[in-house]
């Protein structure tokens, strides 16, 4: 019985314009079936292939390396319980959180342009067979089409003084949980610790909708907000390591 399988990721197969499959891992180690499924993807005329497995599954990772795959990056799953408010920080005195309106063109192109111009730390941005533009890309994608779910919402942080746009989070919620999905700061407000006030009224508006865990998922390469999510209280619950193929 074939146990392992492969989805063709619309978002990326629109971006490269070529098949993009991701390999759905399983917790056992099968060298045949590893091999039929990646011939598969070739058969399929896949441009890429990629995998998430657990980061001590090294048979596993070595065997991949065998069939031409490589390491991409390490993602960290956190997670925090929401018990408290936080004290408004010195931040929220000079800003505040507001749901974005869909309509608002204005405001909707100010957050792709962070978008676009602000992400260095993506594992499609530093892969050196890969485009640069395709990591800003694919997130504006995934911005513009979280816009038809209705379990995401997007916030913007905007100054008081002239309601200039600030930074923004998008969130997806699932029952009592919160998940931050992408977000980011203007690159004019970069290195002013905007991102503290940004989560902490995030939190807070969690906190008083009732929500009681907070999640988020994070590149290895992006240890600065790594270390932002961990002052906030959030632990270390898994690790994965991504790999690819690139076919062509």
């Amino acid at each position: 019985m074939i146990r392992m399988k492969k989805d063709l990721i619309e978002w990326d197969t629109k971006l490269f314009h070529k098949n993009v499959f991701e390999i759905q891992n399983t917790d056992y180690f099968s060298k045949p079936e590893l091999k039929e499924i990646d011939e598969s993807c070739s058969i399929d005329n896949a441009f890429m292939s990629f995998i998430k497995l657990n980061s001590r599954d090294f048979r596993k990772i070595h065997y991949l390396e065998e069939l031409g795959f490589n390491y991409m990056e390490s993602l960290y799953e956190l997670k925090k319980e929401i018990s408290i408010k936080y004290p408004d920080s010195f931040y929220s005195k000079h800003c505040f959180l507001q749901r974005l309106d869909y309509s608002d063109q204005k405001a909707v192109h100010e957050i792709t342009k962070i978008i676009t111009t602000t992400f260095d730390t993506d594992r499609y941005f530093l892969d050196p067979k890969l485009d640069q533009k395709y990591s800003g890309l694919r997130y504006k994608n995934w911005f513009l089409n979280s816009f038809d779910d209705e379990n995401y919402l997007t916030y913007v942080y905007l100054s008081k003084k002239n309601r200039d746009i600030i930074g923004f989070s998008m969130i997806k919620n699932e029952s009592d949980e919160m998940h931050f999905m992408l977000g980011g700061v203007s690159e004019k407000f970069k290195g002013y610790g905007f991102i503290v006030g940004l989560l902490t009224d995030c939190l807070n508006s969690a906190f008083s909708q009732g929500i009681k865990v907070a999640t988020t998922s994070i590149s290895s390469h992006n240890l600065d907000v790594f270390n932002v999510y961990i002052h906030f209280g959030f632990h270390l619950t898994d690790e994965k390591i991504v790999m690819r193929k690139i076919y062509e």
